[in-house]
């Protein structure tokens, strides 16, 4: 799907959701709306959490992911995967989600 810069609204099938912050990246995947905020919008020295899915049907924050204990490198950057959900963290990391919770399932050192 095509993303603006800096959209104020994500638009995917049903609808659209108000961004809460700059968007670096949108997937629609089934019934969420998985979105890579940037992660320079949010405070610096700690871990951004910048990883957001809404409900298609509702519209509603359905999760936020963890961080993964990184600290102050600790943000998402991009969607390596949809199926299983793998993004990649600033730290050098790639991240397999769950995708009904949010939770990091795994985590692999890349570099």
């Amino acid at each position: 799907m095509p993303q603006p810069s800096n959209p104020t609204k994500i638009h995917h099938s049903r609808g659209s959701i108000r961004a809460e912050y700059p968007v670096l990246e949108i997937r629609e995947i089934g019934e969420l709306v998985v979105v890579v905020y940037d992660y320079m919008a949010f405070p610096r020295g700690q871990p951004a959490r910048n990883l957001f899915a809404y409900s298609t049907t509702s519209g509603q924050l359905a999760w936020r992911a963890d961080d993964i204990g990184m600290g102050a490198t600790d943000a998402y950057t991009n969607i390596l995967s949809e199926q299983p959900l793998v993004v990649g963290n600033f730290a050098g990391y790639n991240c397999t989600i769950d995708l009904r919770s949010g939770r990091v399932v795994t985590k692999a050192f890349t570099k």
